[in-house]
């Protein structure tokens, strides 16, 4: 059965494996990941083909896509190159949170525009915003009508 995940454009996957040999028992394996389908989604350099351990190991798979959902698959190489079945790993990326929104040019959710000259750093996988230090401005969230939105707050 497939593996299920939701995430934000830009956030990371963990995946716990252990690749098991002819024998049954545990070996240390190269591990490829792949897109099911050709359509612009990328991990992070370096995540598609990743070693794991004799253990259980968790492998780190940063997902940017732009479409709702995605599926990777990811593939234990043995003597004869991909082995076995693939573990399949759904994926259903969430809207961007507030604050965030989605980067036509990096497939990730990333700081606003119009809040930019207010932050030195937005960070999706923490979902974290930081102001710079030199403005005393702060951003809050406003609800009170039903749709999220965002206010600038003054020397906060």
């Amino acid at each position: 059965s497939p593996y299920e995940v939701s995430v934000y454009p830009g956030q990371t996957v963990g995946v716990s494996l252990v690749a098991v040999g002819q024998r049954n028992g545990t070996v240390p394996s190269t591990i490829t990941a792949q897109y099911d389908a050709d359509d612009g989604a990328s991990f992070r350099d370096l995540q598609s083909t990743q070693t794991s351990n004799p253990t259980c190991t968790e492998l780190y798979y940063t997902v940017f896509s732009r479409k709702e959902t995605e599926v990777f698959n990811i593939y234990a190489e043995g003597i004869c190159g991909a082995e076995g079945v693939p573990l399949s790993v759904n994926v259903t990326l969430l809207h961007c949170p507030t604050g965030f929104s989605l980067s036509n040019k990096s497939n990730q959710c990333a700081c606003e525009e119009r809040l930019q000259k207010y932050t030195e750093r937005c960070n999706i996988s923490k979902q974290e915003i930081t102001r710079t230090t030199s403005d005393d401005f702060w951003v809050g969230v406003d609800n009170t009508n039903g749709t999220e939105g965002l206010i600038l707050h003054p020397h906060c």
